[in-house]
């Protein structure tokens, strides 16, 4: 089983190196119906690097803040009301 190293650059964890598990397929694409291999990590890929060239990981959209709740005020007055 192959290993790579890649850089982690996320938002939510510090950057880091991590060390993943490639393996290599061998498979028919579904578009060109050639026999091929590919190098992944993930699941058996369906289509070939010619039909489907390997892509970025696609960012996730970042909610917006919600719109704060409105806080208590507490006013002075000049008039008692005792």
């Amino acid at each position: 089983m192959a290993s790579k190293l890649i850089s982690v650059r996320e938002y939510t964890v510090r950057a880091h190196q991590r060390e993943i598990h490639t393996r290599v397929f061998n498979f028919i694409c579904k578009q060109c119906n050639e026999t091929t291999n590919r190098e992944t990590y993930g699941p058996r890929p369906l289509y070939c690097e010619r039909c489907r060239p390997p892509q970025p990981p696609k960012r996730q959209q970042l909610k917006p803040a919600a719109k704060a709740k409105p806080r208590p005020m507490t006013y002075k007055s000049n008039t008692d009301l005792d």
